[in-house]
């Protein structure tokens, strides 16, 4: 497989684009000048075999320029080295063939090692040493030996030259050639290499705040469920007992001989539906409890994080509340509220939930009036709720001023979450008064498509 460069910056990119184009300029010249060299040496060798001095002012032949005109376009080529080094490779060999140097076959070969396989690189470079070999042994035997490279670099003016020396020069190039690539390659993964232990190190780093936040939330879970839940279970079953009582009590007084009077009677009937309204909200309260542990324990499952609460379920909780004895006037005016994006629609629930059980806490003997207005055509949903301050609670704080207690705050952060906007405070009337917008937001398409 090739070898992928890896990511880098973009400043550090663009001296590495540089660098590339410089080791490409650097390339050229050198197979140019391996082309000037054999173009002359050729057209010397047959000057002197037709009786002729060479001289450097004698014209080129036609074979002569036949050869520098592909050994330009070899020169051309190298800017292609990393994108086929293989058939560049074969042609530096032809060029051989054509009596050109080994350098440009040499250079490719280079970059087969560097970037293809393995396999690849001992079949080439097998093909280029040998043809390689086959132009140093050239070079070496040619006439006259002022025309030869090698021969002025390994033997002595008129000493012979030895068998081993095309065999040593050979592999002292491939040697050169295929050890650079060789150093190229190890840079490359050891660099992709760090690339990758960076990337594994973030992720494993991500993963271990994934594992401490789950256990964080199991353990908040665990406590919730011992404390809350046990105490909602104690509270669930003596109010069951107080409305057994209670009835029990009503029969007595329907049995009794002398009679009961109708205060009797009612305070009877008051008392059970009053525990029954505390036993079946503690019971609603603890299946809304473990609905809340789950999604802390699984917040990624879309099941259990799936909203459970809608705008229609308004309806009920206004009359839960009207039930439990709360003095409400309620006006809901939604238009197309299925339509509503279903967390947003959840988030407008439990506003309203914690603006009449904080009105419940601090006034819970004032009337509270509830209105909630909004459409699509709107764009927004408002929720308010008024109600005057008891008088021990006058006068009011200003309006952001420091309350005891979450729920304001806690609607706030909801609020905001959501691109909406709070108001809150009283006015000179000593009338409480609580205004939301939330922006309207419609159903994504491909959760309709999915349902």
């Amino acid at each position: 497989m090739p070898l992928s460069s890896p990511p880098a910056p973009p400043a550090v990119a663009g001296r590495l684009a540089l660098g590339r184009r410089g080791r490409t300029v650097g390339l050229g010249f050198l197979v140019l000048t391996d082309v000037v060299y054999a173009t002359s040496a050729f057209d010397g060798r047959r000057a002197a075999a037709a009786g002729l001095t060479p001289s450097m002012s004698s014209p080129m032949s036609d074979l002569g320029l036949l050869i520098a005109l592909v050994g330009i376009g070899l020169v051309a080529a190298v800017q292609w080295r990393q994108r086929w080094p293989v058939a560049l490779a074969l042609v530096g060999v032809a060029g051989v063939a054509l009596q050109l140097g080994p350098t440009f076959a040499l250079i490719n070969l280079m970059w087969v090692v560097v970037t293809r396989p393995w396999k690849d690189a001992l079949w080439v470079g097998g093909i280029v040493a040998g043809a390689t070999g086959v132009a140093v042994w050239r070079d070496l035997v040619a006439s006259p030996a002022a025309t030869s490279f090698w021969r002025t670099l390994v033997a002595q003016d008129g000493q012979p030259v030895g068998w081993y020396a095309p065999v040593v020069v050979t592999l002292a190039l491939i040697a050169l050639f295929g050890g650079t690539g060789l150093w190229l390659r190890t840079r490359s993964q050891l660099r992709t290499a760090e690339v990758v232990v960076a990337s594994e190190r973030q992720a494993v780093t991500s993963l271990t705040d994934q594992v401490s936040r789950q256990t964080e939330r199991e353990r908040l879970a665990r406590e919730i469920h011992d404390g809350l839940g046990h105490n909602l279970s104690i509270l669930s079953v003596h109010a069951g007992a107080l409305e057994a009582m209670a009835e029990a009590a009503g029969d007595d007084l329907v049995d009794r001989p002398e009679g009961a009077d109708a205060v009797e009677r009612r305070t009877a009937a008051q008392l059970k539906e009053s525990a029954q309204v505390v036993r079946e909200t503690a019971a609603k309260s603890v299946s809304e409890l473990h609905s809340l542990l789950n999604i802390l324990r699984n917040p990624g499952d879309a099941d259990v994080a799936a909203p459970t609460k809608t705008l229609r379920d308004v309806r009920a909780l206004i009359d839960d509340s009207v039930t439990a004895g709360m003095p409400l006037i309620a006006t809901v005016y939604v238009e197309d509220g299925e339509a509503m994006d279903p967390p947003l629609a959840q988030a407008a629930y439990r506003i309203v939930q914690e603006l009449l059980t904080n009105a419940r806490k601090h006034a819970a003997t004032v009337p509270v009036r509830l209105t909630m207005t909004g459409g699509r055509g709107e764009g927004q949903l408002v929720i308010g709720t008024a109600n005057h301050l008891p008088p021990p609670k006058w006068p009011p704080p200003a309006e952001g001023a420091a309350r005891p207690g979450t729920g304001l705050a806690g609607i706030r952060e909801r609020v905001e979450h959501y691109g909406g906007d709070m108001q809150w405070g009283a006015d000179a009337e000593a009338v409480f008064r609580v205004s939301v917008r939330l922006p309207w937001r419609l159903v994504e398409r491909s959760a309709k498509e999915g349902n």
